[in-house]
């Protein structure tokens, strides 16, 4: 009998001093598919995917092409990559800022080839720029951003006399952390 009770002592110690060690839990939320609202209600479908690299940065990469002559908008698509730092207290959220690579497509006027005139052509060109903004996330893990920026076009030999020498960085985004 003695036996047994000295068993029974020793596993519910065991079992509470494994109880009173401190849990250290990691984070695993790293994904981050959304949508933008404010473009997607002018014509435009652009959609974000963003991977959390640590508590103060993410990556991600943003695709919008336009479906719908609702506004028009002369570009083809728009391919954008980027890097954000996040100023918030909990894990990536709230004030960012981010620097950003725009690779886009549109139809712009450029000079005609013999100097007389301009023509519409398609231009492929490349921006780089900084934006900022802020992001919200809910405990069961709605996201909710609003940002703006912009940059400036590098590569094209007529910028200097292009309607898009400049792109713009805007939008609203809803989606959901995983």
């Amino acid at each position: 009998m003695k036996k047994l009770f000295i068993v029974t002592i020793l596993l519910f110690s065991l079992n509470m001093f494994a109880q009173t060690e401190e849990s250290s839990f990691s984070y695993t939320e790293f994904h981050e598919p959304k949508i933008n609202l404010g473009y997607l209600i002018l014509g435009n479908f652009d959609v974000t995917y963003e991977y959390l690299i640590s508590e103060e940065s993410g990556v991600g990469v943003n695709l919008m092409i336009p479906f719908d002559d609702y506004v028009e908008w002369n570009i083809n698509y728009n391919l954008t990559g980027y890097y954000r730092f996040y100023f918030g207290e909990n894990h990536a959220d709230g004030f960012f800022g981010e620097v950003f690579a725009n690779l886009n497509d549109v139809e712009d006027r450029v000079p005609n080839a013999d100097g007389s005139g301009r023509v519409d052509d398609d231009v492929t060109d490349l921006a780089l720029g900084l934006s900022g903004g802020y992001k919200l996330v809910s405990k069961g893990g709605v996201v909710l951003e609003a940002f703006l920026g912009g940059g400036r076009n590098l590569f094209n030999e007529f910028n200097s006399e292009r309607n898009f020498d400049f792109v713009l960085r805007a939008g609203l985004n809803v989606g959901y952390r995983f």
